[in-house]
């Protein structure tokens, strides 16, 4: 009654999963856990939990009306495990007596997904010795085969909101470094406009009017200032007055000396 599962979930988080007798045992459809009973390590398989998980199964035998859905109570641990090459054996004791015989290994080009090998080696009793092999086979692989992918789902979903945390979680600090680096670049630009100030364009020298050759250059362009040109304009009046008493007094003497010539 051997069959094989294929998943799409790495080998190593499925080996997570399949060591975890509670979490798996709830993962197996129709199964009720009832109490789960603690296992010290030192008193369980090396490597794994050895807890023991009490509980109902109804598993549904058969096809059609010769069908029946039958209840088994018992209980099933983690037997032993060997980490190198993935295999883990199941112990079942109730109605099913027996193991399970889980096998993993990786598949896919980047050891992207999981097979998984399952081969029971259960004894039955009462009522299911009523049933054929065949129905047995397609009970068990039908059951097997939906206990291995709920697993799976749980396991990469948890695996999902954990990296999604990670992620989220770097995120954060990585948010203040970028700020810091942004107020660093921005501190640096300011900076460096502090210490480069910009280049203003030297103004056109203005020509200095007080040493031009016509001191009322200003006067005649109109851009004279009152204060500024007053004793100038004074002194210049002054001399044009002085200037033009002393033509007056010229021609006054001119005229005297002709009178006298006669």
């Amino acid at each position: 009654m051997a069959f094989e599962v294929e998943v799409p979930v790495r080998h190593r988080t499925m080996w997570l999963a399949f060591t975890d007798p509670e979490k798996m045992a709830r993962a197996v459809p129709g199964l009720t856990v009832d109490a789960v009973h603690t296992v010290p390590p030192a008193d369980g398989p090396e490597g794994v939990a050895g807890d023991v998980v009490a509980g109902r199964l109804k598993l549904r035998v058969g096809a059609g009306g010769a069908g029946a859905t039958i209840t088994y109570r018992g209980t099933a641990c983690i037997a032993g495990a060997e980490a190198h090459n993935g295999t883990l054996d199941i112990a079942v004791d109730g109605a099913l007596a027996g193991y399970l015989r889980v096998t993993l290994g990786p598949a896919g080009d980047a050891g992207e997904r999981t097979v998984i090998s399952v081969v029971p080696e259960l004894e039955l009793s009462g009522r299911a010795l009523e049933f054929g092999r065949a129905d047995w086979h397609e009970a068990v692989e039908t059951l097997g085969a939906a206990w291995i992918e709920t697993l799976a789902a749980e396991f990469r979903d948890a695996v999902e909101a954990v990296e999604a945390e990670e992620a989220s979680q770097a995120d954060e600090v990585a948010a203040p470094a970028v700020v810091e680096s942004l107020s660093n670049k921005s501190g640096e630009s300011e900076s460096e406009k502090i210490t480069n100030p910009p280049v203003v364009p030297a103004a056109s020298p203005a020509l200095d009017e007080s040493l031009s050759d016509d001191p009322l250059a200003a006067v005649w362009s109109g851009r004279y200032e009152k204060n500024r040109w007053l004793p100038l304009i004074t002194a210049l009046t002054l001399f044009l007055l002085i200037k033009r008493r002393r033509r007056h007094r010229a021609d006054k003497a001119g005229a005297d000396s002709s009178f006298r010539m006669e």
